[in-house]
């Protein structure tokens, strides 16, 4: 009996630790010094490990031209971050920006100046994807309002609630015809290496602390799929972790790192979804 009051004892200690620091994970993850750390990290993150993302980046947003040529109008892009995709996106595109960390803006407008008027930015919007509609006076997106949404490695970040809310987001901004570009890593292969890495960093709490709620065990698919759309398009891809990368005529030369990051996040999701005309 003695024993198992003593092991009683033990779990319920150790889940009373676990959900403190499941309390002091999420307020620290909330403070204004966790998110203007965050996006820091991120602008440092997307110029040197971001490169493995290049090759898919170039098949989503030529695809996203090509839409633009049938369906004129702006392009949204959700958690637009630092501005990482500025150097993709077509030449001359109007967008909308909407992040719902504040931090970003600075890094976002130094980053738009050096894409040299390649994107002509409308506005900036500080807002989670789960509600952009402008609630108490604030700036919103309205309604049928946008020929493309876009969102890379940002679903990864949030709860299975908070996906279908902004799945429904997208499809209440875009216009009839419109389409939602998306990019995201998802799980790899059930019971790899990699597959039993994913779920220890993400269930561990480890990796969504350090990387702004991220998780490496999500399958983001099935919510596009029920989302209402007309047509849903994707397919997996992956990425090529080496030591170095080819950009241009340039070799790179990869820190062990950034390769560790891209090794968690090596399947990722590219498609896009299409609105009802």
């Amino acid at each position: 009996m003695a024993s198992l009051w003593a092991l009683c004892s033990v779990l319920t200690i150790a889940a009373v630790v676990a959900i403190l620091a499941k309390i002091i994970v999420k307020m620290a993850m909330s403070s204004g010094w966790y998110k203007k750390s965050f996006a820091e990290r991120q602008n440092q993150w997307s110029k040197t490990g971001g490169l493995f993302f290049a090759p898919l980046k170039q098949k989503l947003f030529s695809d996203l031209d090509e839409h633009l040529k049938q369906l004129k109008g702006d392009v949204l892009e959700i958690g637009i971050g630092a501005g990482q995709n500025f150097d993709d996106y077509p030449q001359g595109m109007s967008l909308i920006a909407v992040d719902y960390n504040p931090h970003v803006e600075k890094l976002l407008k130094e980053n738009l100046a050096k894409a040299g008027g390649r994107v002509q930015m409308k506005t900036f919007i500080v807002a989670s994807s789960v509600d952009m509609s402008g609630a108490e006076g604030k700036v919103g997106v309205e309604d049928n309002s946008v020929a493309a949404v876009v969102c890379t490695k940002l679903l990864c970040s949030l709860t299975e609630e908070q996906i279908v809310k902004t799945v429904q987001e997208v499809k209440r901004v875009l216009m009839p015809g419109g389409r939602f570009f998306f990019m995201e890593h998802v799980l790899g292969k059930p019971w790899s290496l990699r597959y039993i890495l994913q779920q220890l960093v993400s269930k561990s709490h480890l990796w969504p602390t350090l990387f702004n709620g991220c998780r490496c065990d999500h399958e983001t698919l099935p919510f596009i799929q029920k989302g209402g759309f007309k047509l849903v398009q994707a397919e997996k891809r992956y990425l090529k972790v080496t030591p170095e990368l080819h950009v241009g005529s340039k070799k790179i030369s990869v820190d062990w790192s950034s390769r560790l990051l891209a090794y968690l996040v090596h399947s990722v999701l590219l498609g896009f979804a299409e609105k009802e005309r």
